[in-house]
C-alpha cells in the first residue's frame, strides 16, 4: 500500500532534520545536574539590553493585536543605523526565513545554489528540499571558503551563492581582497548572499565592509541576525540588506505578518544601542582569547576565529567527549552533523567564569581519557 512518503520528492525523503544544540532544561531532566553551562548554540552569555526588556514589558499589553506588516518603527531604526533606504531591507522570522526566501525566489527546477562545506547546514537543507538544487564546495586546507573553487563552479544555471562570513562552524573568514576578487568573477545575474550572522563580533580591520562592496556589486546582499550579539534568539528575527530590486522581489514571496510584534519592538530598540554593541564586541574578544588560550594549554588544536565561538579538537580522540562534558555540566556542540569528525567540537564564549568552568571540566575529561 502506498504511503504519503511515497508521494514526496526523493530529495526530501533523504533529508535529515536539522539537529539543534541540546537545551539546558533537557540536560537537567536527563542527568539531574543542578548547574548547566550551555556553550553550544553561539548565544551571547548575557541577556537583552535593559532598554529592550523595558520596551517588551510595555509591548506585552498589545498581544491581542497583529504586528505591523510593514515594520514601520523597525525600518526607522534600521535607516538611522545603516546607510540604506527603506526599500533596501527586509525582515524575517529569524535569518533562516530570509535564507529560505532567497532560495524560493531565485531557484526553480534545474537551477543551482552553491555553498561551502562544512558551513551552516541550513544551506544544504534548504537547497536539497527545494528541487534538490544544492551543490557544496569544500573549504580549503585552512578551513576557509575556497572562493576560487566556488567561482569556477558557477555555471549558466547557478542562481545563488551563500558565503558564510565569518563561517559557522569554523569561525574562519575571508578578507576584503579575497571577497572582492571573488565578486569580480561572479556574473551580475547571480546573487551572492553573505551570511553575516556574526559580523558584529568581528575585530579584524581587513574584514570586508558590505556597505562599501554593495556600491560596486548590486547582486550582493547581507543576511544578518538579532540572535547573537543582541541576545534576542528567542524572538526569532533576522534581516536582509540588498538592492531595492532584490528586496522588492523578496517582498513578493514573504508571508504577511512574518515578524511578530515583540520581535519588532525589541529589535528596533536593540539596533539603536550601538555603543553597547561595541562594548559587547570588546568583551567577547577578551572571552574568546581566554577560551583559545585555555584550549591550547590543554593541547587542543584551535582554528582562528572572528566570531563568538571556536572550533577545537583534542590532540587525541576522546571517546564520548560530548557525553562526558554533559556529565560535567557543560554543553558544547559536537561536529558530526556538520561533517566534521575526529572529536572536533564547537564551543562559544560564556562569561569569564563560565569559560573557566568549561575549561576545568574539559581538563578533567581529557585527563580521564581512555
Amino acid at each position: 500500500m502506498a504511503s504519503i512518503e511515497d508521494h514526496v520528492r526523493r530529495s526530501v525523503r533523504e533529508l535529515r532534520p536539522y539537529q539543534p544544540g541540546k537545551p539546558i532544561e533537557e540536560v537537567q531532566r536527563e542527568l539531574g545536574i543542578p548547574r548547566i553551562v550551555k556553550l553550544a548554540s553561539n548565544e551571547y552569555p548575557e541577556g537583552p539590553f535593559p532598554e529592550v526588556v523595558e520596551a517588551l514589558q510595555a509591548e506585552v499589553q498589545e498581544l491581542h493585536r497583529y504586528p505591523d506588516a510593514t515594520w514601520h518603527a523597525l525600518l526607522d531604526a534600521a535607516c538611522e543605523v545603516y546607510p540604506i533606504g527603506r526599500d533596501e531591507i527586509l525582515f524575517g522570522n529569524g535569518a533562516n526565513e530570509v535564507l529560505e526566501l532567497l532560495v524560493h525566489l531565485l531557484c526553480g527546477e534545474g537551477d543551482e545554489v552553491l555553498y561551502a562545506h562544512p558551513s551552516f547546514p541550513i544551506y544544504g537543507l534548504l537547497a536539497r528540499s527545494h528541487f534538490d538544487t544544492g551543490r557544496s564546495i569544500r573549504l580549503d586546507a585552512h578551513q576557509v571558503h575556497d572562493l576560487d573553487a566556488m567561482a569556477a563552479a558557477i555555471h549558466e544555471r547557478t542562481r545563488l551563492v551563500f558565503v558564510c562570513n565569518p563561517n559557522n562552524p569554523t569561525g574562519t573568514w575571508v578578507d576584503r581582497d579575497a571577497l572582492t576578487g571573488f565578486l569580480e568573477k561572479v556574473p551580475p545575474d547571480v546573487v551572492v548572499a553573505l551570511d553575516e550572522a556574526y559580523v558584529e563580533f568581528v575585530t579584524d580591520p581587513d574584514f570586508p565592509d558590505f556597505f562599501s562592496l554593495r556600491q560596486r556589486f548590486p547582486n550582493l546582499v547581507s543576511v544578518r541576525s538579532f540572535s547573537k550579539i543582541y541576545s534576542l534568539a528567542a524572538l526569532r528575527i533576522g534581516y536582509c540588506i540588498g538592492s531595492a530590486e532584490v528586496i522588492g522581489l523578496l517582498q513578493r514571496v514573504r508571508q504577511p505578518f512574518n515578524v511578530n510584534r515583540l520581535a519588532q519592538r525589541a529589535a528596533a530598540v536593540a539596533l539603536r544601542q550601538t555603543e553597547r554593541v561595541a562594548q559587547r564586541r570588546r568583551d567577547n574578544r577578551q572571552r574568546l582569547d581566554q577560551l583559545i588560550r585555555g584550549l591550547k594549554d590543554l593541547g587542543c588544536e584551535v582554528l582562528p576565529s572572528q566570531t563568538n565561538f571556536v572550533l577545537a579538537r583534542p590532540q587525541t580522540v576522546v571517546e564520548e567527549l560530548f557525553d562526558r562534558l554533559l556529565r560535567e555540566g557543560v554543553i558544547v556542540r559536537p561536529m558530526e552533523s556538520f561533517g566534521l569528525g575526529n572529536g572536533s567540537f564547537r564551543v562559544n564564549t560564556g562569561t569569564e567564569e563560565e569559560n573557566e568552568f568549561f575549561l576545568a571540566a574539559l581538563e578533567r575529561v581529557l585527563g580521564a581519557r581512555v
